[in-house]
């Protein structure tokens, strides 16, 4: 597909005034979100700034205090390894003998929520995927996520008070009511929204052209109906 087709398409479409989103349905601990990062980041780059992109949780895990089962362990390495052998992205792979993991996501969750109240939502989102799967840091526990924002030099107070109030959970509960409303259960996922109807959009995890093709042929479809 020629860039300057796609670029036309994207003006024209902004020029009918059609309310366009793209959400991305994600999970701070998310081993393949994690994978799909770079891509992510290039398609963020080639968005045309007439379709809203959107940051949705999914939330893996509901909260537990429960240590991570063995199996549950060997599952998890495997695919960091199989990650790591399709995609070349980085593991530190010694955060399965130097920290004891907890199987829930959801305070992780909470943390790049919270972390969006001072408009720090994608700095804390990758510093917790950098302190899960490159510094062997707990990505669950409360103790990292006050550490993270204090290095991303945020109100840690503030974040602290927000990761235990009643807006945030609020939030938290809109947000994993909206993934399930989507029909969204695995992750990474992108949706187009476009004018109320959600559309699934094709994911590749080593291009961003196949996402753009696919979002190209959903508008060509809602135009033609």
């Amino acid at each position: 597909m020629r860039k300057g087709a796609v670029g036309l398409l994207f003006y024209w479409y902004k020029g009918n005034a059609m309310n366009v989103k793209l959400h991305y349905v994600h999970d701070p601990m998310c081993s393949w979100c994690w994978g799909y990062k770079p891509v992510l980041k290039l398609l963020k780059q080639q968005l045309p700034a007439s379709i809203e992109f959107n940051y949705v949780v999914g939330g893996l895990a509901p909260d537990s205090d429960e240590p991570m089962s063995d199996e549950m362990k060997q599952k998890l390495q495997a695919i960091w390894k199989q990650i790591e052998a399709k995609l070349g992205t980085e593991f530190n792979h010694e955060f399965w003998s130097e920290c004891e993991p907890v199987r829930s996501t959801y305070p992780a969750c909470r943390a790049v929520i919270a972390a969006g109240f001072q408009d720090h939502y994608e700095e804390m989102l990758q510093a917790i995927q950098h302190a899960y799967y490159l510094r062997a840091m707990l990505p669950h526990s409360v103790e990292t996520h006050l550490q993270l924002a204090e290095e991303l030099g945020m109100n840690v107070q503030q974040f602290e008070n927000d990761l235990s109030g009643k807006l945030l959970e609020g939030e938290l509960d809109d947000q994993l009511g909206f993934k399930e409303a989507m029909g969204v259960y695995s992750y990474p996922t992108l949706m187009l929204e476009v004018d109320g109807i959600f559309t699934e959009v094709e994911l590749d995890y080593h291009s961003s052209e196949t996402t753009l093709k696919s979002i190209r042929e959903i508008l060509v479809n809602r135009t033609a109906t």
